[in-house]
C-alpha cells in the first residue's frame, strides 16, 4: 500500500510538467518490479486510478464543472458524474493493461532458469 500511495504522489506532482501518457510509462517502469500478474494488474489500476481521480476531482471542484457537463452532453452521457465514471473506467483499463505491459517485457528479457514461474 505504501508503494502505491508513493507512486501516486509522484504521478500526481509530476503530470502537470509531463505529457499525460507519462502516466502509462511510468506505470510501464513500474510493472517491470511487480512480482506476480496479479500484482502488476492490481497496482496499476490503482495507482492509475488514484493519480487520475485525485486530478479530475480537484478539477471538477475548481471551476471545471461546466466543461466536463458540456463534453458530457457531446459525449451523450448525460451528466458530468457519467463522464467522471467513464473516464475513470478507462483509466483502470489502461492503468491495468501498462503494468501487464512492463511485467510481461520483464518476463521477455528474463532467462526461463531465472523466471519466477520455474523457481
Amino acid at each position: 500500500m505504501k508503494l502505491i500511495l508513493i507512486i501516486s504522489l509522484i504521478c500526481f506532482f509530476g503530470l502537470p510538467f509531463t505529457p499525460w501518457w507519462m502516466l502509462w510509462v511510468v506505470l510501464g517502469i513500474c510493472g517491470w518490479f511487480a512480482t506476480t500478474p496479479k500484482e502488476a494488474m492490481s497496482m496499476g489500476a490503482k495507482v492509475a486510478t488514484l493519480t487520475w481521480g485525485i486530478k479530475i476531482g480537484s478539477e471538477f471542484f475548481t471551476g471545471g464543472s461546466i466543461l466536463m457537463q458540456r463534453v458530457a452532453d457531446m459525449m451523450g452521457l448525460g451528466s458530468s458524474i457519467g463522464l467522471v465514471i467513464a473516464t475513470l473506467v478507462l483509466v483502470v483499463f489502461l492503468g491495468g493493461l501498462s503494468t501487464m505491459s512492463g511485467y510481461q517485457l520483464k518476463m521477455l528479457f528474463l532467462p526461463p532458469a531465472t523466471s519466477p514461474k520455474n523457481m
